[in-house]
């Protein structure tokens, strides 16, 4: 597995300015790409999501599949779907996750509420290309919100089939290198969101960002990411921050980002999904101070953190 970092910004995108510096860490929102085995997976795509495309343009990759993993709907986390160059390649194929939101159960069970989803954010007057007008071949599969599921993507001749956890049989006659299995994770986010691990031969990486943390450690994240190899976590706010009025926003704090990783025995963290009010020095200095906190811990895992910045990557 190697995982890259194309947008580790959250809310919307935050460029440098004469005083205000972002560039050690970035200012795009969140867009990571994960390569695993034969398997390309984009977790996430907000505006991060046009430099990706950008670089797969230029690496020559056409006539390929993609699996997209949405945590949620919320514009840092798609505006970058539109500008994303790939999607107008009709030789590409897309199989794309999200969730069915609540306000939208029962609703239209012809057309897959991923899409219909889509379809309202990048539609007239909004964007001026429509989502389904987009060339490539789009696949959508819709999750629960509130249930973890289980599904499986087999790489055969090239291309990648989705397999549902009833049909996960089939899988187990293929070569482990041929299969990726992915867990969705319920988290605690305004209108909904849910995280990914995904485990491929003997490694993992949980992708759990836009979660607020309760006044204990999230259980479905300490059962479902239990001893994964990597977990990346949402550090937005300090703790005064979090205090004060950005309570129920959301996201958490790089201290309760270790506290969860701890819970769930996590080998590494990573940190993301940055305030856009806070500069490279301000993200500095938690970081620093996030490191001596894990530093305090009594566990041995996880063994290290770090916060995500633009343009890293990390092998797993």
């Amino acid at each position: 597995m190697k995982l890259h970092a194309f947008g580790v910004r959250g809310s919307l995108p935050s460029p440098s300015t004469k005083g205000f510096k972002t560039s050690a860490y970035g200012g795009n929102t969140t867009c990571y790409y994960l390569e695993v085995g034969p398997f390309r997976i984009i977790l996430d795509m907000g505006s991060g999501a046009r430099p990706l495309g950008n670089l797969l343009m230029s690496n020559g990759v056409i006539g390929k599949s993609f699996i997209f993993l949405l945590t949620h709907y919320h514009s840092d986390h798609t505006q970058g779907i539109g500008f994303f160059v790939p999607l107008y390649i009709k030789a590409n194929t897309f199989h794309i996750h999200g969730f069915t939101p609540d306000e939208r159960r029962g609703a239209d069970p012809i057309r897959n509420i991923v899409l219909q989803c889509l379809e309202e954010q990048q539609s007239s007057p909004y964007f001026p290309v429509p989502h389904v007008s987009l060339p490539a071949e789009k696949l959508y599969q819709a999750h629960d919100r509130m249930f973890s599921e289980v599904f499986y993507y087999l790489h055969r001749d090239g291309r990648y089939m989705y397999i549902s956890e009833k049909e996960s049989a089939e899988t187990k006659s293929a070569d482990p290198k041929d299969v990726a299995k992915v867990t969705t994770i319920p988290l605690n986010h305004p209108n909904g969101c849910i995280g990914y691990r995904i485990d491929y031969t003997n490694k993992s990486l949980a992708f759990c960002t836009d979660s607020e943390p309760l006044a204990f450690t999230n259980d479905r994240i300490n059962t479902l990411c239990k001893d994964v190899d990597l977990i990346v976590l949402d550090g937005q706010y300090t703790a005064k921050q979090l205090r004060g009025q950005t309570q129920t926003f959301g996201h958490g704090t790089p201290e309760l980002c270790v506290d969860q990783a701890v819970a769930c025995g996590a080998k590494r963290l990573l940190i993301t999904h940055f305030d856009p009010g806070h500069d490279d020095a301000k993200l500095k200095e938690m970081e620093e101070t996030c490191i001596a906190y894990l530093a305090k811990q009594k566990k041995k895992t996880p063994s290290s953190v770090e916060f995500a910045r633009e343009g890293r990557t990390w092998e797993i």
